[in-house]
């Protein structure tokens, strides 16, 4: 059987370069998925591992009928330690984007120190707006660089990528530690709970690949996204 080669490419890359060390690359998920209808394609591949301190790092490429593509990082932590959620987006076509960055906090207490003069650098550099959609702003912090399809510089947007990544590991993920206070694994749970949730509500993604590929195959692609604790109900199900 020939098995697909992880995905290490375009801002995946990046990533790698960072993070491959902390990567659990004996104990992954990978789903892959693929509908060719009149010469387009509509696919995901996606590489879901394990790391310490982390539930899940999700890795993804997509395309829909060739005329999107795009690529999503999400870290989501183990909500007894008291690491944020890393999340990338880049996606669109060559005239309009969608992107999102941001270290999303789990714990009120987050000191995003570090991270403001990198937000307000790019924030200048690529004049970033306020965003507008209330539910991007209910999962971010105040530091979230994001564009609504429009123009957006995708080099220099993915070189902020790779500086909030540098921050994230330097100053979240490795210093760590675990939570030991019921009530604060509680609110982190429920915050990474709070994430997922409206994250994938609004997310036109599964409605997209349950058109190409059937509720099966896309109730599939939604599971190993949403099983890990706290863990979401697949979707119709209340």
């Amino acid at each position: 059987m020939q098995v697909p080669k992880l995905n290490q490419a375009g801002p995946l890359r990046s990533f790698f370069s960072k993070f491959e060390a902390h990567l659990d690359q004996e104990n992954y998920f990978q789903f892959f998925s693929n509908r060719k209808k009149a010469g387009c394609d509509t696919y995901l591949r996606t590489d879901i591992y394990p790391a310490e301190k982390m539930a899940d790092v999700i890795l993804e490429e997509y395309g829909v009928r060739n005329k999107l593509k795009g690529n999503v990082i999400v870290g989501l932590p183990d909500p007894t330690w008291n690491v944020p959620i890393f999340f990338f987006q880049l996606g669109g076509n060559e005239k309009q984007k969608i992107a999102m960055l941001d270290i999303s906090p789990t714990l009120p207490d987050v000191d995003y120190k570090p991270l403001i003069p990198v937000y307000e650098k790019y924030r200048s550099l690529l004049g970033i707006q306020p965003c507008k959609l209330d539910w991007v702003n209910r999962i971010s912090s105040p530091y979230l660089l994001q564009c609504e399809y429009g123009e957006l510089d995708t080099e220099l947007f993915g070189e902020a990528m790779y500086e909030y990544l540098c921050i994230w590991l330097e100053h979240f993920y490795l210093p760590g530690r675990k939570l030991e206070d019921e009530s604060q694994i509680a609110q982190a749970t429920n915050a990474i709970r709070e994430f997922k949730l409206i994250l994938h509500d609004n997310d036109p993604a599964y409605g997209i690949f349950e058109k190409a590929w059937g509720k099966p195959v896309a109730d599939a692609f939604y599971y190993i996204e949403t099983r890990t604790h706290p863990s979401l109900p697949m979707p119709g199900v209340h």
